[in-house]
């Protein structure tokens, strides 16, 4: 019996023993642990897949290591089409996530998005205009169809108009974003590079998506309830969009981007007046030779 006791005795501090070691063995591992065991992912081409890529020869100036960009529009291997409507889409449906990540990258592709997008807005502007000239003017074709002089003034006038508005559209655009800048830097942001002109200019694709072309065809794309629904965003998207870029990329709080928002506003402002008076003395004067 005594035998017996001193074994079990034995074989308990050696479980004893046993259990101690593997409470030693199992202490919790610390954060930096874990970031120490953890394997980075393995960087690949977004076309080919391999790792040892440039990007497959691919034009892609402000992601030549193949990773897919968040801009639509800078991806390579994709339609202009299909890259034009996806960041408008995003720019006005989806403006507060796009914008609050918005990273730096090319001026250059951001400012040909802005100036096909109002393009393809002020012209969708004048093909609505005809039928509603035609509803509550109809005398105004009656004129320029019987006068020559008429009919070359309405022609040089759509002619300039059209790409001056567009122009102009983008100027006051890429003002704001400029704006958000200043006024970010007096609240005490740290310099972002050329987001906040890249803002301003991809922020074009807002009137692509709620004026009538745009609307037009959202109506066949996603059908007449997402159009109608996007149809006032014109309204709200700016703000929205603006506060979230303020905070997400400038890190700056409410009353810091209120701030940086009205300064930005007063630059933009400034500029449209400019560009009103400027348009109309263009006007006048193209009208005149």
């Amino acid at each position: 019996m005594g035998r017996r006791n001193a074994a079990e005795a034995a074989r308990s501090g050696a479980d004893d023993y046993a259990r101690d070691e593997i409470a030693v063995d199992e202490e919790p591992i610390s954060e930096s642990s874990l970031e120490l065991l953890d394997v980075p992912a393995a960087v690949v081409c977004a076309t080919c897949g391999d790792p040892a890529c440039a990007g497959c020869a691919v034009e892609e100036p402000t992601h030549a290591s193949g990773i897919v960009a968040i801009v639509p529009w800078e991806r390579p291997g994709v339609a202009a089409p299909r890259r034009l409507w996806s960041t408008a889409r995003l720019t006005t449906l989806s403006a507060e996530s796009f914008f609050g990540a918005l990273p730096d990258g090319d001026v250059g592709a951001a400012l040909r998005f802005a100036v096909v997008s109002e393009l393809l807005a002020v012209f969708g502007l004048c093909v609505v205009a005809i039928p509603v000239t035609l509803a509550f003017a109809p005398w105004f074709f009656e004129l320029i169809g019987n006068d020559p002089a008429v009919r070359q003034l309405a022609f040089r006038a759509l002619a300039f108009g059209v790409p001056a508005l567009a122009l102009a559209m983008v100027g006051i655009h890429a003002a704001h974003g400029l704006g958000l800048d200043v006024g970010a830097r007096r609240a005490g942001a740290r310099p972002k590079g050329t987001r906040g002109l890249r803002f301003g200019l991809y922020s074009c694709g807002w009137d692509l998506i709620t004026l009538p072309a745009g609307l037009a065809i959202l109506s066949v794309t996603d059908g007449f309830g997402a159009a109608r629904k996007a149809a006032p965003l014109s309204l709200t998207v700016p703000a929205r969009a603006t506060r979230a870029f303020l905070r997400g990329v400038h890190r700056l709080d409410d009353r810091a981007a209120r701030k940086a928002s009205r300064l930005a506003a007063a630059i933009a402002g400034g500029l449209v007046m400019g560009a009103v008076v400027f348009a109309l003395t263009a006007f006048v004067l193209a009208s005149m030779l």
